[in-house]
């Protein structure tokens, strides 16, 4: 049974860098929760807009303190962890919207497990109309965290988006703060692997977050860069933070079921390097991911890698972030099927790690885009070779059809109910 912890009490650190016309609905949001915090400290990081214009509306709600020079957001975030009264902290963004029971919803759960040193939920994106209408862009549901080892998921792919998604006991930061500032990018990344390797967090399972999509300016005044430059930023400070962090771990982190100074039987050791490789090759560090890849398969020499390690290899060619230099080169895709032939099942360990192709190549063929199409084929056939690849691509247009089935059944039952019953049924789907 949890113990008994003292009351939680929640510290809101809000950086902002020239959001003037953003960052009211930002506070706002914050102040109308249905469980609202100790207190909101707005870090005004060297603003040159009508940011403490705005600030001083809320003079009496919020505490204000201004940077006199730009650093950065995690400098700020340095700044408002020193001021910070309570035993918990949400670090909010100055251009998004908290839905009203996002904190409540966060907190709920470390209040009823001591154990617990932090939750996370996910988040619904939104544009503004011309008319100041909130419109929600589909997307897909987020899946759940599930039982993968969260320290691992993570580190293949940032999937918690959104400082805000995320609520932190104090404790958490003890060890690891204050953070490297110049990390300019990635930010939110950094504090999540950090904490996420030492603490224990909960999936709420629930949106805890309205994530703005618009053009404007990121960053700070050192590193400004358009919305349409995030993600080659992302990249290359999400591939620093992984080739600084891989290194420092034990084969342990790597695993979810062996205890930190457990000595590892040999098919567990391939387990956790499989899982480094597969990390790796998903940030672009390939030759992490080879020598990773080798070292895994030959860690328990004359065994088949079981169902398990294939899975973790499916994932592999699952980021965008790498999949465009291994299309690029051919050398890297030689490699990697090289490496796998040491393996006694060296042709289904080839076939898992090409799998994800199938999916590039049909993303080439949405964007009608030739090219693409042909190096995901080439790829293709170099890692699984013409057998596999033949049985993949035949796999992979197999699901597509049963799923177009799925849907035209579903279209066809829902045209054939009554009208009132399909609205009902439509209306009443639980909002994610």
């Amino acid at each position: 049974m949890p113990g008994r912890q003292a009351l939680l009490t929640v510290s809101v650190l809000l950086p902002t860098f020239n959001r003037a016309q953003l960052l009211g609905e930002a506070i706002d949001s914050v102040l109308e929760q249905t469980h609202l915090p100790l207190e909101i400290i707005i870090l005004d990081d060297g603003s040159t807009d009508e940011t403490p214009s705005v600030c001083a509306a809320y003079a009496s709600k919020v505490k204000y303190v201004r940077i006199s020079e730009n650093g950065g957001k995690t400098a700020a975030i340095n700044a408002g962890l020193e001021l910070a009264a309570g035993n918990v902290i949400w670090v909010m963004d100055d251009d998004d919207i908290a839905p009203p029971d996002a904190l409540k919803t966060l907190l709920a759960p470390l209040q009823a497990d001591p154990k617990l040193g932090f939750t996370f939920g996910s988040l619904k994106k939104f544009t503004m109309t011309a008319r100041g209408e909130r419109v929600f862009v589909d997307q897909a549901d987020q899946a759940p965290a599930g039982a993968r080892h969260l320290f691992a998921h993570l580190m293949e792919d940032c999937f918690i988006t959104g400082q805000p998604c995320a609520l932190f006991r104090r404790r958490c930061f003890n060890a690891i703060a204050p953070f490297d500032s110049s990390i300019t990018a990635s930010v939110d990344y950094n504090i999540l692997l950090q904490v996420a390797r030492r603490h224990q967090g909960a999936d709420v399972g629930q949106v805890v977050l309205w994530q703005r999509q618009h053009a404007g300016l990121r960053g700070p005044q050192a590193a400004r860069h358009a919305s349409h430059e995030r993600v080659q930023r992302w990249q290359k400070f999400d591939a620093r933070l992984l080739a600084d962090l891989l290194p420092e771990l034990n084969l342990n982190e790597f695993l979810d079921d062996v205890a930190a100074s457990q000595t590892l039987a040999p098919m567990q050791a391939r387990r956790a390097l499989l899982q480094r490789a597969v990390i790796a090759g998903r940030k672009d560090l390939w030759d992490i991911a080879l020598g990773s890849l080798i070292d895994g398969l030959e860690a328990a020499p004359g065994t088949v890698l079981a169902r398990s390690d294939l899975e973790i290899l499916s994932r592999l060619l699952g980021s965008r972030y790498g999949i465009d230099i291994l299309l690029g080169d051919r050398n890297i895709q030689k490699r990697l099927a090289t490496a796998a032939n040491r393996a006694r099942n060296g042709g289904a360990v080839r076939m898992a790690m090409a799998s994800m192709l199938t999916y590039w190549a049909g993303q080439g063929l949405r964007r009608m885009d030739a090219a693409y199409i042909a190096s995901c084929a080439r790829a293709l056939y170099r890692l699984a070779g013409i057998g596999g690849a033949t049985k993949l691509v035949l796999g992979a247009l197999n699901r597509r059809l049963e799923l177009r089935t799925v849907q035209r059944r579903a279209r066809r039952d829902t045209a054939a109910a009554p009208a009132t019953y399909a609205g009902e049924e439509r209306s009443t789907k639980p909002a994610r």
